[in-house]
């Protein structure tokens, strides 16, 4: 494609990043498209530990999170929905598994699905930076797995 071609499919560096993280986006609801409850929350750590092995793609994620966060920003809205999008599949996936018997007594599946979006983002951010000596997803299996039954 030529940058004419680009320019007229993304006129701004920041819609043609939105569109790759959509993509992104696109082949995670694929992966989780069929699966319920624990079933489902383990596909999220499958899709966590794929992400894991692309730094440029989690950086370009990091950067246009965080400045997407002021209201004026193109993607301000797309990450808007997603977080409203991932926080209600993953809360889906603990309030089947509670259904199932699959979540331990207690557990409330609106903040646990919280607890595990903001989870991934802290540790995402923390493999940025090069910190800690686990992966983000073994972590996170931890934390999961310490919820179910």
């Amino acid at each position: 494609m030529t940058v004419p071609g680009m320019t007229n499919h993304f006129p701004t560096k920041a819609v043609l990043l939105e569109a790759v993280l959509r993509e992104r986006d696109v082949d995670a609801g694929a992966h989780l498209a069929e699966r319920t409850g624990a079933d489902l929350l383990r596909g999220v750590l499958e899709i966590v530990t794929r992400d894991e092995a692309d730094h440029n793609l989690t950086q370009l994620f990091a950067v246009l999170s965080a400045e997407a966060t002021m209201t004026e920003h193109p993607a301000h809205e797309y990450f808007t929905q997603r977080y409203e999008l991932v926080i209600d599949t993953v809360r889906r996936g603990f309030s089947e598994a509670a259904e199932a018997g699959e979540l331990r007594e207690g557990i409330a599946p609106d903040a646990a699905a919280q607890y595990l979006v903001a989870l991934s983002d802290g540790l995402q951010l923390q493999r940025l930076y090069r910190v800690g000596e686990h992966s983000q997803a073994h972590l996170m299996r931890g934390f999961l797995e310490g919820l179910l039954r």
